[in-house]
Parts: C-alpha cells; structure tokens; sequence
C-alpha cells in the first residue's frame, strides 16, 4: 500500500481526521485519545493549516 501524502510504500496505514488521507507513520504530526478506544490523527499538512489545527487541540473531528 502507498501512502497518501508522501507516496511511500506503507505497511500499515492509519487515516487522518482531518483530510480523510490513508498516511503511514511517518506523516502522523500527533495523534491523542479522544476517548478510551479512539484516537484522533493529525497529518503533516493538517497541521499547517491552523483551522484544523485549532479543531484538533480542541479535541473535535472536522472533516
């Protein structure tokens, strides 16, 4: 599998919450639990963009 962002083979994929992008592990900026068994996932380049940069640290999914 190919990940999405930096084209790189992948073997395990994880998608991002903001942009929706299947990414591999070296373009998760940061990821944190939203609740016990959920995890929310910011990419590189979800986290330049400061809209959804704020909705992350807020703790809220937007698609």
């Amino acid at each position: 599998m190919l990940c999405e962002r930096c084209k790189r083979e992948v073997f395990k994929f994880v998608v991002c919450d903001y942009c929706k992008r299947k990414i591999g592990n070296e373009c998760i900026k940061s990821s944190k639990r939203k609740t016990k068994t959920t995890r929310l996932i910011i990419c590189k380049d979800c986290w330049g963009q400061m809209p959804r940069r704020k909705s992350y640290k807020s703790m809220t999914a937007s698609a």
